[in-house]
């Protein structure tokens, strides 16, 4: 078969197109064969090469933001498993401590000691944590937060050794009189306080200096305040059983494990940042910095009135109902439980639902303390005393994160852990002058104490709502964006 190329003509003269042969048929172009397409394995992987022409920008950037999602949720889930371990140290250090509270006075008697011994020790030991926070605060954020913990827990574990070594021996007549007293206020008054002063300074400066948010840090200061307040319930119940089963020695051997196992956690299983999260010279702040002054009168008052409740209250159910020592355990110790769960409630799982902001927090829980210490003046009545012990701890323990919480807020990261111990201090100073005022006060008149606990209160909450820096700096969450990448 003959192709024709171009135009020609025929015999006759006739022009006949390229689309014809000599055969007189017209001229059909060879379909060219289709190649199967060769899907490469990238391209199958990623729409090809041709649709990577084609992506939107905002494709791009979802992707992008697809990977960096993923890289911070592997980073959220290791901070919240090293958050945990923090609560895990101070629930341990705390408890290691709650174990003595319901053992003191009779293993105080068996020792031949007197009142005021254990009362000065305390209050030794609430000064040494006042002088030492700031120092600690600061500390931990040249060095490091795990070397802290690590080394005010082993002077706390070897404080809580001694002091069960020395137990023992007033125990058993070995060692008595001064030197007892001496040996007590050493080991459990300023040995003791220097070691637990560093833990809750530590624990918020870790907890502030990585949270994101405001709303972060109120979440996890108040899971720490938790930790404390559970250590306080566990530790009382568990202290009292222990004494129970295996008399008064059998406690005092549990705190000092309780703290050495808080050691080994810290030193295996805490990971923290390394030096780039450090701060080489942290700065140091004033007590009357006008920044945080505020926050700390609110919070001298709230603390001022907590500890001198639980002075107090063990003397006025006695008083009030006519009950004898063994009655007046169980009630104190039921009044004492109601408070606490309410307070841990609060702090744990309350407040952080709440999505309030520090200022907001303080101000209500100071008016939610002030009802809740009204219903602890003089009265025959047992549902407003239980009812008192579960407004208080409702309002303290919504106080005492947006307390913690706002002088954070104000002050810059090197400043963080000069404001931990400073508020950690402010806290100390009222359980050093609460013990010895309000029970002189009671001595004097049973009704003063009581009243004036509820006029300082409605002081501070006054205070709260009218002061400029605990009132107007509102601050509003950030507005939501669209994200494109859900669209």
């Amino acid at each position: 078969m003959q192709v024709c190329l171009g135009a020609s003509h025929t015999p006759d003269g006739t022009a006949v197109s390229a689309a014809t042969c000599t055969t007189g048929l017209p001229f059909r172009r060879p379909r060219a064969r289709r190649r199967p397409s060769r899907i490469t394995p990238a391209a199958s992987g990623s729409g090809g090469q041709h649709s990577r022409r084609h992506r939107t920008p905002s494709q791009d950037r979802c992707e992008q933001e697809g990977k960096h999602m993923q890289s911070a949720e592997q980073q959220d889930h290791r901070d919240g498993s090293q958050v945990r371990i923090v609560l895990m140290t101070v629930f341990l250090a705390y408890m290691g401590q709650m174990i003595l509270n319901p053992i003191i006075a009779p293993l105080s008697r068996e020792m031949g000691l007197e009142e005021w011994h254990i009362g000065a020790t305390i209050s030794l030991a609430a000064i040494t944590l006042a002088c030492l926070s700031q120092f600690w605060g600061r500390r931990s954020q040249i060095v490091g937060p795990k070397r802290i913990f690590v080394v005010s827990m082993c002077i706390g574990s070897f404080a809580l050794v001694s002091f069960a070594v020395l137990s023992w021996l007033g125990i058993r007549g070995v060692w008595a009189g001064n030197g007892v007293v001496i040996g007590v206020v050493l080991t459990r008054g300023l040995l003791y306080g220097a070691g637990i002063s560093a833990i809750f300074p530590t624990t918020q400066t870790y907890f502030v200096t990585h949270a994101k948010s405001e709303n972060q840090r109120v979440k996890l200061l108040g899971a720490a305040g938790a930790a404390q307040g559970l250590a306080t319930i566990i530790g009382g119940v568990l202290g009292g059983a222990l004494a129970a089963a295996g008399g008064l020695l059998l406690p005092l051997s549990v705190m000092p494990s309780l703290m050495i196992i808080g050691v080994l956690v810290v030193a295996f299983f805490f990971k923290p940042e390394g030096v780039t999260s450090r701060v080489e010279h942290p700065k140091k702040i004033a007590y009357r910095d006008p920044r945080v002054f505020p926050y700390l009168i609110a919070g001298f008052i709230l603390f001022l009135a907590f500890s001198s409740v639980q002075t107090l209250l063990g003397f006025a159910i006695q008083d009030r109902f006519g009950l004898d020592s063994s009655a007046t355990a169980g009630i104190t110790s039921a009044v004492m439980v109601v408070l606490s769960v309410s307070m841990v409630a609060m702090q744990g799982g309350i407040v952080p639902r709440l999505h309030w902001n520090s200022q907001r927090l303080l101000r209500n829980g100071l008016l939610l303390t002030t009802i809740g210490m009204a219903c602890f003046l003089p009265s025959s009545s047992y549902i407003l005393l239980f009812a008192g012990s579960a407004v208080s701890g409702f309002g303290i323990g919504m106080a005492i994160p947006g307390y913690n919480t706002g002088p954070t807020m104000e002050l810059s990261r090197d400043e963080q852990g000069s404001v931990a111990g400073l508020i950690n201090a402010n806290n100390g100073v009222t359980y050093a002058i609460a013990p010895i005022l309000s029970t002189s006060v009671y001595g004097w008149n049973s009704a003063v104490p009581f009243f004036a606990i509820v006029v300082l209160i409605a002081c501070a909450t006054a205070f709260s709502f009218l002061h400029p820096l605990l009132r107007n700096k509102e601050r509003a969450a950030e507005p939501a964006q669209g994200d494109p990448c859900e669209s």
